[in-house]
């Protein structure tokens, strides 16, 4: 197996050595789009956010600067991913600011109506049943509360060969921005907005459940 095909691999569940080294990678090279992403939405100070998927961790790192008076929770179904997510924020996990996990997306260990925010980072893709999982993130939401996709992939045209390895290697499917609508509103979500950078292949969708 090739290298690249390798670290592609490892991108479902990194475990190992290697899957660690991975987990790193991601953490660097995740930076723009992550931050693009992010600036979609409006964190505040006392807001209490979960990232799913959270991999090495840099993303809760991130949110946790903007979260003073809050709380953000990261989990990953890698316990080598929560362990380097761990040692990452381990400042702020020993400040009670940051809380990881094992655990996973289908059956999250949360009490209904917690996070202000959720968040998810090139990870929806890998979800397992992704409408009752959505509907699952939709659980923990508060009333009014939003969920942020943001993935460097999305179905297009102009990267349909590029695109192509990566779902057939990993065997995942990816949507265009009129399907991110389409799976969101049969999950039961109001679209807040969706967003793309056609030239780069990013895709980030914000997502409302319902106040009522």
């Amino acid at each position: 197996m090739g290298l690249f095909k390798k670290f592609i691999m490892q991108c479902r569940k990194p475990s190992g050595r290697f899957g660690r080294f991975v987990g790193r990678a991601m953490n660097l090279g995740h930076t723009k789009v992550r931050q693009w992403g992010l600036s979609h939405i409006a964190i505040k100070p006392d807001s209490c956010v979960l990232d799913i998927g959270c991999g090495g961790g840099k993303a809760v790192n991130e949110i946790a600067s903007s979260v003073s008076k809050g709380k953000v929770y990261g989990i990953d179904y890698s316990e080598d991913m929560v362990q380097l997510s761990k040692k990452l924020n381990d400042n702020l996990i020993k400040q009670s600011v940051v809380e990881i996990m094992v655990g996973t997306v289908s059956s999250l260990p949360f009490p209904d109506n917690m996070f202000d925010f959720v968040t998810a980072f090139e990870t929806y893709y890998f979800w397992p049943d992704l409408i009752n999982d959505l509907i699952e993130v939709k659980r923990v939401l508060k009333p009014g509360a939003f969920l942020l996709l943001v993935n460097a992939v999305y179905k297009d045209d102009q990267f349909e060969k590029r695109n192509s390895k990566l779902v057939n290697l990993l065997d995942i499917k990816i949507h265009t921005p009129d399907e991110y609508k389409d799976f969101l509103s049969e999950a039961g979500y109001q679209i807040e907005k969706i967003n793309s950078l056609p030239e780069k292949n990013w895709i980030t969708a914000v997502a409302q459940k319902s106040e009522s």
